[in-house]
């Protein structure tokens, strides 16, 4: 039986980029240790030998591409030939079999590679430019005094509450007296502190002082609007634009100013900011209205698009607003909590409407609809809430709400759900907790006129002979979101859209014969956006699915130190899917153990069925790349995931008869 009138909104969680605050730690499983120089090659076969024309072939960086870090990162490519030797920089590379190579080296101050290739008498050279981070700032701030371009924050439209402290910062050059000036005249000091510069992403998190520039900083108190003297520069959305604009246009009018001083030499910058004020007491309201209507409004706790995402609203939810920062609102939940939303996923009520206050109850109806529970609470406002799965239940917590229910109605042959208990932590918080009698399979939501509707997913009937018969599996070789996405490349140019689909094509016959039904997702070489995969399996009602990857690094992570298998999972209920890839693709190949990875990505949120998104191997390394270009190592990886899909089933079964 299926459902899809509302195209269920909680499985479209697909822009790419970590989710719930304090993420659970990777998982390492206790392993033999590999030595280090067969690390990259453990269970996989020998690189077969080249003797084509020697020339050198830069696969990354690409020619006059931006590094992101400024200390050392990976280079790597091929040259024809394997019994040629590689210089970069004057330092000696390892040349694979087939003349592929991985490097990690320092990064170039002039950020210019300069490669030298020998063979049988015969040597190439190539050049290969980078852009090198800080460099021009760096240089611009030691020459003379400075204050660095774009360094300058808060920047463009900004919003805070009366009273609130608004914190000011820039980056300069060392020694000298840093200020703010108000339009009012006012001075605010700014003190200076040691510049760090942070590189984080996957498998990176690193912060390094930056010892060309100092960072000043200092804040006041909101009292008044912030006019910014550069009329590019928007006005407020929260405030009344009109009063804004008259302000810039009286007489004698002057912007907010940084400045740094050092003896009798003075630079001089304008605030690039408009700072508008709000009044606690009277927040505007807005609406979640994206641009799909089976979309979702994404909540951060802390500001920025690469931030944790903690909250996921479908249209209709109504918020309270009390700030905004350049391409966000800020959404005041509780008096204690707040969240940012993208300014283009709401829509903005007229000024003077009072913010949302709701209230749960007075009944809770659960209808049993053969797969899955829907669980209906009655609200008399669309309010925030938060869902929170866990192993054999789940926990949703209305902000800004208040409730008393009367009755819950449990349906007619209802064994799934135990019990559905409640309570009032605050006076603005309202909690429900629906207990299940075997472990959560997945589940889903969405606004039915004034109520929340929240479908609570049973795991499927199995059979511990055949797992997987008649089990409903979706199936993704990884990338190709458009023609240009081809996710990794390795050193000879194979693209990890081509490796995916090479493993997927080899799997699909396996779950045939074991009785699947299979959900085709990316299993040809058809582009098929990202937002689009998810959105598949949930309306197919997929009971499993996961998305074939090889890895890569970004820069400044060494590959040789962490090279190795991982698997990502999102939601509790795919962890124990997630743990089962690791062990069997550890049990195939025996390369390093980098852990089942807590992570957010677009494919793992979905919410439905048990998600994983598994990464084999790394394709830079030259090993690994011709690994995966053999039938043989596409045969292997797709086995181990079939028995990591049937050994996850049949342990959930059993479980639940125990």
């Amino acid at each position: 039986m299926k459902d899809h009138s509302a195209a269920w909104a909680i499985a479209l969680f697909l822009f790419s980029a970590g989710c719930a605050s304090n993420p659970p730690p990777a998982e390492v499983s206790p392993r033999r240790e590999i030595p280090a120089q067969e690390q990259r090659t453990a269970g996989l076969p020998p690189v077969p030998e080249a003797r084509g024309e020697l020339r050198i072939d830069v696969v990354y960086p690409g020619e006059g591409a931006a590094v992101a870090v400024s200390d050392s990162t990976f280079i790597f490519g091929n040259i024809g030939r394997g019994d040629a030797t590689l210089t970069i920089n004057g330092a000696p590379v390892d040349v694979a079999p087939n003349g592929a190579w991985l490097a990690f080296l320092p990064v170039p101050a002039n950020g210019a590679y300069q490669l030298t290739a020998s063979a049988a008498g015969q040597t190439v050279t190539s050049t290969r430019n980078v852009r090198v981070p800080g460099v021009a700032a760096a240089q611009s701030a030691s020459s003379s005094l400075a204050i660095i371009p774009g360094s300058i924050t808060p920047a463009g439209v900004t919003t805070g509450l009366l009273g609130e402290r608004v914190e000011v910062r820039f980056r300069g050059t060392h020694g000298a007296a840093a200020r703010l000036v108000l339009p009012d005249g006012t001075v605010v000091p700014l003190t200076e502190r040691q510049a760090i510069d942070r590189s984080s992403g996957f498998m990176l998190d690193r912060a390094q002082a930056n010892a060309a520039v100092a960072e000043y900083v200092g804040s006041f108190p909101l009292s008044s609007p912030i006019v910014a003297a550069d009329t590019a520069i928007d006005s407020p959305t929260l405030t009344d634009a009109a009063a804004y604009e008259s302000e810039r246009a009286r007489p004698g009018f002057r912007g907010a100013s940084v400045e740094l001083s050092r003896g009798a030499e003075t630079v001089r910058l304008p605030l690039p900011a408009a700072i508008g004020v709000v009044d606690p007491m009277q927040p505007r309201v807005a609406v979640a209205a994206t641009a799909r209507p089976d979309s979702i409004v994404i909540g951060r706790r802390a500001l920025g698009a690469d931030q944790a995402w903690d909250f996921f609203w479908p249209n209709g939810t109504v918020f309270a607003i009390d700030g905004e920062a350049p391409g966000f609102y800020r959404v005041r939940l509780t008096s204690e909590l707040t969240a940012w939303v993208a300014r283009e996923d709401v829509r903005l009520l007229p000024a003077g409407i009072p913010a949302p206050r709701g209230f749960v109850g007075p009944s809770i109806q659960l209808t049993p609809r053969g797969e899955w529970v829907d669980v209906r609470f009655s609200t008399s406002e669309r309010v925030p809430f938060r869902v929170e799965p866990r192993e054999r239940g789940l926990s949703i917590t209305f902000y800004g709400a208040t409730g008393r229910p009367a009755y819950v109605s449990y349906g007619a042959n209802n064994e799934f759900v135990e019990t559905v208990t409640w309570d009032q932590p605050t006076d603005e918080l309202f909690r429900f907790d629906v207990n299940l009698d075997r472990p959560l399979w997945g589940y889903r939501y969405r606004w039915d006129g004034s109520s929340l509707v929240l479908q609570v997913r049973r795991p499927p009937d199995v059979d511990l002979a055949r797992p997987l018969a008649g089990l409903r599996v979706a199936v993704d070789a990884g990338h190709r979101a458009s023609v240009t996405d081809t996710g990794a490349i390795g050193p000879t140019r194979l693209t990890e859209a081509e490796g995916t689909l090479a493993v997927v094509q080899r799997l699909i016959p396996m779950l045939e014969r074991a009785g699947a039904e299979i959900v085709h997702i990316r299993t040809d070489t058809t582009s098929l956006p990202l937002v689009q995969r998810p959105v598949i399996a949930d309306a197919a009602d997929a009971h499993l699915f996961f998305s074939v990857h090889f890895n890569a690094f970004p820069d400044g992570v060494n590959p040789f130190d962490n090279q190795g298998t991982i698997n990502f999972y999102y939601w509790p209920q795919s962890l124990g899917l997630a743990r089962h890839m690791q062990r069997e693709i550890l049990d195939e190949f025996g390369l390093p153990d980098r852990g089942v990875r807590y992570q957010n990505l677009g494919i793992t949120r979905t919410t439905w069925m048990p998600t994983v998104l598994t990464e084999t191997l790394f394709l830079m390394f030259p090993e690994q790349e011709a690994a995966v270009r053999t039938p043989e190592v596409q045969e292997r990886i797709a086995a181990a995931h079939m028995r990591a899909l049937e050994g996850f089933v049949r342990d959930q079964a059993e479980e639940i008869e125990e």
